[in-house]
């Protein structure tokens, strides 16, 4: 009863509040979100929930706002006679509700009009999209130094946490930083800052690295809020998210029009200045259902991110990164029988196979192709007579001083203001995207290798693919220098179609080493995989986040199986309980198992080709920063796989097996260890059992 008076409490407030009740207010709402502006422009947002929870607030300081010649304005009187609200057919987001507003300031030095358009779509109930024009109404020229687009306050309702290592907020952090960083579950404490800078910044150990997901998410237990741009390609914005001393988070989406790379910097009389066209995203549980909508946004604007995969993406696969640079032909045919043995069709070539970047031909190192490139053809033959499809690891982007085409072509690449070519973290240059000589040589390339060379697909990988810097080449022409930075999902695109021409079946990963995957490249590849986790629990969190915003059956790779003696601290060791229990695709770069070993391959290979759980549907039930255990689940066929993790779990505590239907008998197995555990009812969906890492469990109707 209670719930139910609440929700008709709050949709009495939202129908007076649209009525404009209440003579200091502007306000707009949709069945569950609620905005209000006061007279001077400043922003209240809030989700109308039933159960009263509420994590942003209102703050007066925390506000959208532009600073012209170094001075920040965000109090604008509003016109109450021009406001607008009426229901439109938008040309991207379909049935909206529409909102557009106005307010002027003005003294002696300045005359600014403010204008936001904001859209509650039909579809979309738990988002708001923004878009703000700011207009010169002076008569002289006026600086713009920073915009602030969108910013939103939030605090927690939690009593403080006082246990080391817990928090009451968490977040997504979708910018690039340290190798090994995590991103997508960040603890909130006091003092911390992260600015998430889309456009190229230095890290914290001086590597110059731009790009990631343009989009942060805080949540608490009962609820969080994203922030996202929707641009239809990368924008040189960063995403700030602050915590202040009282607990305070200040998270928002911030421009700096630097003149030098084109943006506009000065406004003439009655010139105007826009936004990115940006959301704000309400959601439960943890970043899943956010990411979710904001790539279903992306896709309203055009971008056109696959929800699946073709279904050879899913085939388990080795590499051969575990000889790393120094690997032989000899070594790699001796190790497929055994891969054939245990059920991997699918023998990758990875680094070390070339001499330079740029140039990509045959390294003609003994034991390698000292025959040159028709020894690279002799090799592609004799891995596929063995049965073995094979794809060809390589970094589209970059390209060595030494190489033929640094030397001959140098006019493909990026260059800076001062004339000279600036360098990745592998010391690299970089072709420059948006030049179209520089991208006919990458589909030269690719159809070099799936051609001439017959290679079965491409790995792409390296943190040089996440963004390249703005481009000051005068013989490129660029309309600006930020061309080459908002173009780099064009590599991506030639890659896929000259595939697409040559080799219609052929299978692209992506590997943006430590990097969110920009929803921008998306579009044009199969696999994403967790880009070089340094722990299980990464590995797991970031499968998540690829299935979120791809789609609940996309192939994610797993970011690889490697022996626990074979290990060095890079990438993940033996896990496959965690590739298994999250749905993810099983990958190994091993080079020698013991008969042991031998065993374990070949059941966890077996388990992950007959079960499919790969391209089954993550199904979203848990918060993977709040519940405990850890829990993801799979569905499949009308059964259900749980993935449980915890360091140590009491048989004691029971756990709630989420997902079931009310009435329904089910029998609970534990699929790794082959047997049968308990049934357990839907109306009463708990068990008690205690395990140490991690238990997999397959739920199955007894009528099944």
């Amino acid at each position: 009863m209670k719930t139910v008076l609440l929700k008709i409490y709050f949709t009495l407030i939202a129908s007076l509040a649209t009525l404009g009740v209440g003579a200091q207010s502007v306000d707009f709402n949709s069945e569950h979100i609620q905005i209000r502006f006061d007279s001077n422009f400043n922003r209240d947002i809030n989700w109308l929930d039933a159960e009263g929870n509420r994590l942003t607030y209102f703050d007066p300081e925390i506000q959208e706002g532009i600073v012209v010649n170094g001075r920040l304005y965000k109090s604008f009187k509003i016109d109450r006679d021009r406001v607008v609200r009426k229901s439109v057919d938008h040309s991207e987001f379909g049935k909206c509700v529409q909102m557009v507003l106005s307010g002027i300031y003005t003294d002696q030095d300045l005359s600014l009009q403010k204008t936001t358009t904001i859209l509650f779509p039909k579809d979309f109930n738990n988002s708001a999209i923004f878009e703000t024009s700011y207009r010169n109404l002076g008569n002289q020229k006026i600086r713009i130094d920073t915009v602030y687009s969108q910013r939103v306050a939030l605090k927690s309702n939690e009593s403080l946490a006082v246990e080391k290592g817990k928090y009451n907020l968490v977040s997504f952090q979708g910018g690039v930083n340290e190798w090994g960083s995590d991103y997508a579950v960040i603890g909130l404490e006091p003092g911390f800052s992260q600015d998430n800078s889309q456009g190229m910044h230095p890290t914290a150990k001086g590597e110059i690295i731009g790009g990631g997901m343009p989009f942060i998410d805080v949540w608490g237990k009962n609820m969080g809020v994203a922030l996202a741009h929707l641009g239809k390609q990368p924008e040189w914005v960063s995403l700030p998210v602050r915590m202040d001393v009282d607990n305070t988070v200040d998270m928002g989406i911030t421009e700096i029009p630097e003149e030098r790379l084109g943006l506009k910097k000065w406004l003439s009389s009655n010139e105007v200045y826009t936004t990115v066209m940006t959301t704000v995203i309400f959601h439960k549980l943890d970043y899943y259902n956010a990411l979710n909508t904001y790539g279903n946004l992306l896709r309203k604007r055009g971008v056109n991110i696959p929800r699946s995969s073709p279904e050879a993406a899913y085939e388990p696969y080795w590499k051969s990164w575990g000889f790393e640079l120094d690997f032989t032909l000899d070594e790699i045919y001796g190790i497929l029988p055994e891969l054939k043995d245990m059920g991997i069709k699918v023998a990758n070539l990875d680094d070390g196979w070339f001499d330079y970047y740029g140039d990509w031909e045959v390294n003609k190192a003994i034991g390698k192709f000292p025959g040159g490139r028709q020894d690279m053809v002799k090799f592609v033959d004799r891995v596929h007579q063995e049965g073995f499809k094979t794809n060809l690891w390589w970094y589209p982007l970059g390209v060595s001083a030494e190489s033929q085409l640094a030397k001959n072509h140098s006019e493909y690449l990026v260059m800076d203001e001062a004339g000279t070519y600036p360098v990745d973290v592998r010391g690299l240059y970089q072709l420059c995207p948006a030049y179209d000589p520089a991208m006919k040589h990458v589909e030269n390339l690719v159809k070099r290798f799936v051609v001439d060379w017959d290679y079965d697909g491409l790995y792409s990988d390296t943190r040089g693919l996440s963004a390249v810097p703005p481009c000051f080449n005068v013989v490129h022409d660029h309309a600006t220098p930020l061309e080459s930075f908002q173009r780099v999902p064009k590599v991506f695109e030639v890659i896929k179609s000259t595939l697409d021409k040559y080799k219609k079946h052929s299978i692209h990963e992506v590997c943006i080493c430590a990097v969110p995957h920009s929803p921008y490249n998306m579009p044009y590849y199969d696999i994403a995989n967790a880009s070089d986790p340094i722990n299980s629990l990464q590995t797991r969190r970031r499968i998540k986040v690829e299935k979120a915003i791809h789609g609940p059956a996309y192939a994610v790779g797993d970011c690889y199986q490697v022996p626990e003696d074979e290990w060095s601290g890079f990438s993940v060791p033996q896990d496959f309980e965690s590739a298994m229990g999250t749905g993810a695709q099983v990958t190994t770069f091993y080079t020698d198992l013991d008969l042991e070993q031998q065993m374990d391959w070949k059941r966890w290979v077996k388990e992950y080709n007959e079960k499919k759980l790969s391209s089954a549907t993550y199904t979203n039930l848990y918060d993977i920063a709040f519940d405990r255990p850890e829990v993801h689940v799979v569905e499949k066929e009308g059964q259900l796989f749980y993935g449980l993790y915890a360091d140590l779990w009491s048989k004691v505590d029971s756990i709630e097996l989420r997902g079931l239907r009310k009435g329904v008998n089910y029998e609970v197995y534990d699929y790794a260890n082959n047997r049968k555990m308990a049934n357990v009812h839907g109306d009463s969906p708990y068990i008690n059992i205690g395990f140490r890492d991690h238990l997999l469990i397959q739920v199955v109707p007894e009528n099944k």
